[in-house]
């Protein structure tokens, strides 16, 4: 017999929480993401705040780049803080989050998991749940006979996460099963007239076995504010309850939510209903790193999967230390492939799932992957932010690039006018490498500039081009690392003024002010000290590329 949650009466009264606690811990979690104001006013445009009227007028007379008083200005400031702070304990749920969370938690672990819970729907992303247990699968390899022991398991886990999640202000729900239907995928459907079709009994193990979706108890959970904690429960053809792969779950929910037939179904802010996040909190974190101590920090699908499979092999102990690590990797790169490119993953330690609000409100982690990893300012982690992110391209002269969109790409990166045939005529005979990221998201030129004293040339990092629209999304860290990689020596130059200057000074080996000129020297490398005087030849040397 199918068994669902019971739907909560919204007539009936809900106790009343600590309401200003949780406010006042809410508040300091929101703040201690230390967001900038491009940050905070990003978070605002995708969750789409509303505002009256008078203040939707007053934003429009005040957009960037129209002079303004001082006053005016601060008014503005002020009422932007405010629109940020009031647009917190909003009642909103523009976007979803497809959530896995993997057991076994003791009882703490679920406590800050439902607080987190709790905060990101103040924030506006609602959760959908799916619950895993790593010691479920033990039992599974008994068969079917424990089943029903299986099962209570399962809905003392939920009910668990369920009562963290109201005892801290939030209103959950657990969904036994009604979400996942079994069904043989391989069996076409037969159009002939008069012939019956029987129902019969599947396993998620059979040839073409297809776990489907419904979202009809989804639909009353979110419209109600609920939470809804899904068992991975199927129901075969015979209406028998099948236990099937929460990581399968996880997939075929993301691709339900994808189907824009479904987007009047869960009656949204928002006609996009495809998840803003995938999301996996468990005990062992995100993905390991080789490199630094913890996992990475930020992982760029496209460019990088085959080199974290290879980590894998090289590094058998990862089996025991991250014995799931993988598969979820696996399991997010699946539904990241058919979501948009804004929507981002994360694995998170259930010990600590604050990163997920710093990473709902910036939309990036918790510091940048391209810092130098024996930096001072270089923490290790246990979270892994994911995107499907772009390809790399790597370009040997400018035969092969797109001028054009490179052009463009320079000039909407640094907001001037490129002196375009000037410049080309400088770099085309002395290219070293063009890397190139996706449809020019981002672009790096560096050349090989030629000087008396180095017979081997300097290479100088000539462009680092990020498109507005790919800032924050890991694009600067992608082309970092790979300039890294290409070029462990490397040297350029920025104008005193530049504010990326900040960005530089934490990336570089070494600087120097050139006296002079209005240039600032950085370099990378163990050489750069030993050629001091051949990189500032190359600073003086080199004409300005814009008008």
């Amino acid at each position: 017999t199918a068994v669902i949650a019971p739907k909560i009466d919204p007539s009936i009264p809900i106790p009343k929480r600590p309401k200003e606690k949780t406010d006042r811990d809410f508040i300091e979690q929101v703040l201690r993401t230390f967001p900038s104001k491009r940050e905070a006013q990003s978070y605002i445009n995708r969750f789409k705040i509303s505002l009256s009227p008078a203040e939707n007028e007053h934003h429009q007379q005040n957009i960037p780049g129209q002079e303004q008083s001082e006053q005016e200005s601060t008014k503005s400031s002020i009422q932007q803080k405010s629109q940020f702070v009031d647009s917190l304990f909003t009642s909103r749920f523009e976007h979803v989050a497809l959530i896995k969370i993997q057991g076994p938690l003791p009882a703490l672990d679920i406590k800050s998991v439902a607080k987190t819970l709790v905060y990101l729907q103040k924030l506006g992303l609602m959760s959908i749940v799916v619950l895993d247990n790593d010691e479920w699968k033990e039992m599974l390899k008994e068969g079917p006979s424990r089943f029903n022991e299986l099962r209570r398991w399962m809905v003392d886990n939920a009910a668990s996460i369920s009562d963290a999640i109201e005892n801290v202000g939030g209103r959950a729900v657990p969904i036994y099963n009604g979400v996942f239907t079994l069904t043989n995928g391989s069996e076409k459907e037969d159009k002939k007239p008069y012939r019956h079709r029987f129902p019969k009994r599947i396993l998620l193990t059979d040839v073409g076995a297809r776990v489907n979706v419904s979202l009809c108890l989804l639909k009353s959970c979110l419209r109600l504010g609920q939470i809804p904690l899904i068992l991975p429960i199927a129901l075969d053809g015979l209406s028998m309850q099948r236990v099937i792969s929460p990581n399968t779950g996880i997939v075929e929910l993301s691709r339900a939510l994808s189907d824009q037939s479904n987007a009047n179904l869960l009656e949204l802010k928002t006609p996009q209903i495809e998840p803003m996040k995938i999301i996996v909190i468990n005990s062992e974190g995100g993905i390991p790193s080789e490199e630094r101590r913890g996992s990475h920090v930020f992982i760029n699908i496209q460019q990088e999967y085959e080199d974290i499979i290879r980590s894998f092999k090289l590094n058998p102990q990862w089996k025991f230390t991250h014995p799931t690590s993988l598969e979820n990797f696996e399991m997010i790169k699946t539904c990241l492939e058919k979501l948009p490119s804004t929507t981002s993953a994360i694995m998170v330690p259930a010990f600590s799932p604050a990163g997920l609000i710093s990473n709902l409100i910036t939309d990036k982690p918790l510091f940048s992957s391209s810092l130098p990893l024996e930096a001072s300012s270089t923490h290790s982690t246990s979270t892994t932010v994911l995107r499907y992110g772009a390809p790399v391209f790597f370009h040997d002269s400018l035969d092969t690039v797109n001028i054009s969109s490179l052009k463009y790409l320079i000039e909407k990166s640094f907001e001037r006018k490129l002196n375009f045939d000037k410049y080309l005529s400088r770099v085309k005979d002395c290219i070293n490498k063009i890397i190139v990221v996706g449809d020019f998201q981002g672009a790096a030129v560096v050349t090989m500039e030629k000087v008396e004293a180095d017979e081997k040339g300097i290479p100088y990092l000539d462009k680092f081009s990020v498109a507005p629209n790919a800032q924050g999304t890991g694009t600067a860290d992608i082309l970092w690392k790979q300039l890294k990689i290409m070029h462990p020596n490397l040297m350029w130059r920025s104008r005193v003024d530049n504010g990326v200057n900040k960005w530089y000074f934490e990336r570089s080996d070494g600087y120097f002010r050139v006296p002079g000129t209005n240039w600032i020297m950085f370099w990378c490398g163990m050489e750069g000290i030993y050629r001091l005087k051949s990189y500032i030849e190359v600073v003086q040397s080199i004409p300005p590329s814009f008008f």
